[in-house]
Parts: C-alpha cells; structure tokens; sequence
C-alpha cells in the first residue's frame, strides 16, 4: 500500500493470480477497507475521482501472459519493436479491439470518465 497521486488517494497492489481470484480478492479488500474505514468514522469510496479539481485515479490492471511457467507476452529477443512477442501482439490486439465492451467493466461509473484521457 501506498500513497497515489491525489489528496487522500492510496493504491493498494494485489498479487497476480488467476481471473476469478483476482475478482474476488479486489471485492474482499474493498469490503475489508469499508469497514476498517467505517470502524474510524471514515469513508473508502474508491471512486477513481473525487474532486474535479485534484488528478483522479482508479482501479487498474496489469496484464501479464504466461503458459507453461513462461512468460508469453514479451518477446524473447529485439526483433519485436514493442517488446512484445506475436502473441502478445495479438492479446493486445484483441484489447484494442474489443475496448469499447472492455470500457463498460472497467469505467462502470459517469465519475470514471473523468480520468481517462481520450
């Protein structure tokens, strides 16, 4: 855990693991912090802005591609001008393509536009 860019705002990294886990581990954190704020008097809001006049931030996630204990995604020498093997071009592809259904999980909230910068 630490600080984020905005007043009263704190990232708290969770540990890579499978989708579902992942899931599950950012609502039970969530759940965990509300209370533990509640139990202070506080309120955790995780909203990604809080005020129009202070840098937002929110919910994000870091992708990562592996099979069979290796590390798909990055390309194994130069020859790749991103870094990125064939595959993961073709996952990063697939995101592009289908961000706009991606948007609908990932910005959910009218505040979450407010950090996107389009």
């Amino acid at each position: 855990m630490h600080a984020e860019a905005g007043n009263g705002q704190y990232e708290m990294a969770l540990g890579y693991t499978t989708c579902t886990y992942a899931a599950n581990n950012l609502i039970f954190m969530r759940k965990v912090v509300r209370a533990i704020a509640n139990k202070h008097g506080l309120l955790a809001t995780f909203v990604p802005k809080y005020t129009l006049d202070d840098i937002g931030s929110g919910s994000h996630v870091h992708l990562s591609l592996w099979q069979n204990g290796q590390n798909v995604f990055q390309a194994s020498d130069a020859s790749s001008q991103h870094g990125m093997s064939k595959v993961g071009e073709e996952l990063m592809a697939g995101v592009l393509d289908h961000l706009p259904s991606i948007l609908a999980f990932t910005t959910p909230l009218s505040n979450s536009f407010f950090c996107l910068q389009l």
